[in-house]
């Protein structure tokens, strides 16, 4: 069974304060009256040496008549609560002189004070200070304080109290009694003892009252503690613990909001981290499936140019072509190839200088309407052997700041690569639009449309849509890549729009600021 520790401190405070009160009335009860009675004799042996010096002062004889004498020796009987006799053993009485009641004593010695004892200090009834096997009973204990001095409990069988004695042999000769009832000693002895019930229980209903608040105060901002600690267990960081106090539980508090914050911060930036990473891991695959792809796409382009030139070498070897027109023929197909494969090596070169970082542009100010036509014009006979309907709408003096041979490279990529595709309807527009500080160059041909899935993938090596009808009309499949390569270096846009009656290319250059 679970117990709180708010319930394990009530119940050790309230143990404690039980046995606290346990112990007290337990001590009142067996040791109060007797040190009460040691107390009483304390004060009767120094009441004792008070009268004694008073007596020896005063008056040296057994005649006590000194007034002065009479007084004190009343005002030290008033001030202890008791009745002091000064006399002989005999009985005769110096004080108190008249009317003044005697003591209970034993049938012995009835009618004097004192007890009779010889010169040897022995009581006539038993020698040796040693009480009677059976003392009569009107005396219940009596012990020796020095040689001359004793006290003796004593009982009254009439009036049924009891009276401590205290009997002393002065210098001069006379016998000094001092006696008190003792019947104050046990009441305060039974008052003590049911005051210290009484206090006790009340005592232990306020502990456990006191108990139950203080150890709520306790551990209530324990209980708090382990409530966000099990938070932060579950990696909810949301919550904080209130520090209100200027102690151990306040620093405590103040270390778990710490360690909360802390530990949210780690992991927060190991979530970032490793976000970061699994970025990283997810573009490193990406690179070493398109190294793979390149690797693949490269074998596949020099593959088939390969296989041409060394199948019709060993033709020309084996002297298969038989005559002059052959030769020729094989001739052309080996150096077609190799043109191909020089074509690709070269766009292979400027987009790995593009990729790599060591690619830059020379940016310069030059007339972009001016670079279009001059394009159009080495396409004419082209545009004439294919039947081409060539449009251009060509705004004039329009200054554009960009490197002019890269942006040449790129709008004969998009001529050739219209050019490829154009359908039966054999229309190309080339067309500049300035659209606030930038100049749209955009070229369309008549054609199918691009499927969305490859929208996006056109601009990637070796990317072809239909690869089998590529390879019949050449191209390599960097073209498009390299466009992007440009574009990312001028830091200006691009891209292809499929419209109702073909497609449509376009790429931005920044418009020269005027001087």
């Amino acid at each position: 069974m679970k117990i709180s520790i708010r319930y394990k401190l009530l119940i050790y405070m309230t143990v404690n304060i039980f046995i606290f009160a346990l112990l007290l009335y337990g001590s009142n009860i067996f040791f109060a009256e007797k040190y009460y009675m040691s107390n009483k004799k304390s004060n009767l042996i120094e009441t004792g040496k008070k009268i004694s010096k008073l007596i020896a002062e005063k008056s040296p004889s057994y005649e006590l008549d000194d007034s002065n004498l009479i007084y004190e020796i009343e005002s030290v009987e008033k001030e202890i609560g008791g009745t002091i006799y000064v006399g002989t053993l005999d009985g005769e009485l110096y004080y108190p002189l008249k009317n003044k009641p005697t003591p209970p004593t034993i049938e012995a010695d009835k009618g004097s004070p004192f007890f009779k004892y010889d010169n040897n200090f022995n009581f006539p009834f038993k020698s040796n200070l040693e009480p009677p096997e059976k003392p009569e009973p009107a005396i219940k204990n009596w012990e020796r304080y020095d040689k001359n001095s004793f006290f003796i409990v004593m009982r009254d069988p009439q009036y049924k109290i009891e009276t401590l004695r205290y009997q002393t042999h002065l210098d001069n000769g006379l016998e000094l009694l001092i006696w008190i009832t003792m019947t104050g000693i046990s009441e305060n002895a039974t008052i003590s003892n049911n005051l210290t019930a009484i206090v006790g229980g009340i005592t232990i209903i306020i502990t456990v009252i006191w108990a139950l608040f203080v150890s709520s105060r306790f551990t209530r901002p324990i209980s708090e503690m382990n409530r966000i600690t099990k938070k932060i267990s579950e990696l909810d960081f949301s919550q904080t613990l209130q520090v209100k106090k200027n102690d151990e539980i306040g620093e405590l508090s103040y270390s778990i909001n710490q360690l909360s914050y802390n530990l949210d911060n780690a992991i927060r930036e190991l979530n970032i981290k490793n976000r970061y990473l699994e970025e990283d891991i997810e573009h490193e695959r990406k690179l070493d499936k398109m190294r793979q792809q390149f690797i693949s796409d490269v074998s596949h382009e020099l593959k088939t140019p390969i296989f041409l030139i060394q199948g019709y070498a060993d033709g020309l070897k084996a002297n298969v072509a038989t005559d002059e027109y052959k030769r020729n023929f094989y001739c052309d197909v080996i150096m077609e190839e190799t043109e191909k494969m020089n074509m690709l090596i070269k766009d292979l070169l400027d987009l790995s200088k593009m990729q790599s970082g060591f690619f830059s542009v020379n940016k310069t100010n030059f007339n972009v309407s001016f670079l279009i036509k001059s394009i159009v014009s080495k396409y004419d006979y082209i545009f004439k052997e294919k039947n081409i309907c060539m449009k251009v709408a060509v705004e004039e003096e329009l200054i554009g700041e960009a490197d002019p041979i890269r942006i040449e490279q790129i709008i004969v990529n998009f001529m050739n690569n219209a050019i490829e595709h154009i359908d039966d309807k054999k229309i190309i527009k080339l067309s500049i639009n300035l659209k606030g500080n930038k100049i749209r160059v955009s070229v369309f041909n008549s054609g199918l449309p691009i499927p969305e899935e490859s929208i996006d993938k056109i601009w990637s090596s070796f990317y072809k849509i239909d690869k089998a009808r590529t390879r019949i009309i050449g191209g390599t499949g960097l073209g498009l890549s390299i466009v992007r390569a440009i574009q990312e270096a001028h830091k200006c846009a691009y891209g292809v729009e499929n419209l109702y009656d073909g497609v449509e290319f376009w790429f931005e250059i920044d418009l020269a600021k005027k001087i």
